[in-house]
């Protein structure tokens, strides 16, 4: 099961996928909104972004870590990551 950083946010610290952990960590530094390293098993979300955003950013990466996870290694379809996070952010939320 993933640790949330607080009760009132969908972002873990950590988490498995396949039997493989992930870590998240906030960066200050970080162009993107996010960004997912195969390599190292972590999801990098922009620090200082609100709730939501950091919630839909954690969503998106998370997307990519699936696909790589499943051994889709190849340059993923950005729309239908930003798509499947968008609903899987609203399904989590349990929003409409």
């Amino acid at each position: 099961m993933a640790k949330a950083r607080e009760e009132s946010t969908l972002v873990p610290t950590q988490f498995r996928l396949a039997g493989m952990d992930w870590r998240v960590v906030f960066v200050e530094t970080l162009a993107d909104l996010g960004q997912c390293d195969n390599d190292t098993n972590t999801i990098s979300i922009r620090q200082g972004m609100s709730r939501q955003q950091s919630e839909q950013a954690f969503c998106h990466e998370l997307v990519h870590a699936i696909l790589y996870t499943m051994g889709n290694t190849d340059d993923h379809d950005e729309k239908m990551v930003e798509g499947f996070a968008q609903l899987l952010y609203q399904y989590l939320r349990g929003t409409t």
